[in-house]
Parts: structure tokens; C-alpha cells; sequence
């Protein structure tokens, strides 16, 4: 009886980590601009926007001479991550992690930290 309570128990924490992981990638949708601080001048700032269409996650990426479109993400671990040409490939991934929205560029120097902001979208009068 406790061996199947245990089970059960177990069960049911990995669908709720699950679910939650599944919830937190859903959280970077949305129109965001990046910093890249420890990147090369002129590829420190962004403009991205992460999307889903037909259950993918799109990202369009502009700045520097970065201009990519409907590029699409790869989802693991409820993590997004994409390689993108950037003056050298880079493996981006973005996650959500206590409310806020965090990523890293992988490159040949190592991992540059990507800060996120939401762009608040303004009403027209």
C-alpha cells in the first residue's frame, strides 16, 4: 500500500514540474529588447520577438547586422533555445526563473549574459 501511495505521490510531483516548466516557456512570448552587455560593440542590443504558431515557438531577432525572422525555437527542459549568425554562431536560450525573464549566448568567448525587457505596448487616444 505505501509502495503504491509513493508511486502515486511521484506521479503526481513530476506532472506538476512538468506543467510548470510547460507554463514558464509559455511566460516568454511576447515582444522584448535585449542587452547583451559584454558583447562586441554593435552587437549589444536587440529588439526580439517570440511567438507560437502551429505549437512552435518563433523568434524574429533584429540589431546589429542580426535581422532574422519566423527562425524557430527549440523547447527543452522549459528552456527556448535557437542558433543564430551573429558575426560567429551563437546558441541563445531563454528561460523564465523567479518572474523574470533570463538567457545566455553561448559563443567562442563563453557565456554572455542577455538581459530581457518587456516592451509595454502604449494606448492610442
Amino acid at each position: 500500500m505505501y509502495v503504491i501511495f509513493a508511486g502515486l505521490c511521484l506521479l503526481c510531483m513530476t506532472a506538476v514540474t512538468a506543467g510548470a516548466a510547460d507554463g514558464d516557456v509559455r511566460k516568454l512570448k511576447g515582444k522584448w529588447t535585449v542587452t547583451v552587455p559584454d558583447a562586441p560593440y554593435g552587437y549589444q542590443d536587440y529588439t526580439v520577438d517570440i511567438k507560437e504558431k502551429d505549437r512552435e515557438y518563433l523568434i524574429d531577432v533584429k540589431g546589429g547586422d542580426v535581422d532574422v525572422k519566423d527562425k524557430k525555437l527549440t523547447e527543452k527542459d522549459g528552456k527556448l533555445s535557437v542558433e543564430l549568425y551573429a558575426g560567429e554562431y551563437v546558441t541563445v536560450t531563454i528561460w523564465e526563473e523567479d518572474g523574470a525573464t533570463k538567457g545566455t549566448a553561448d559563443t567562442t568567448q563563453g557565456k554572455l549574459t542577455c538581459n530581457f525587457k518587456k516592451v509595454t505596448q502604449t494606448k492610442k487616444k
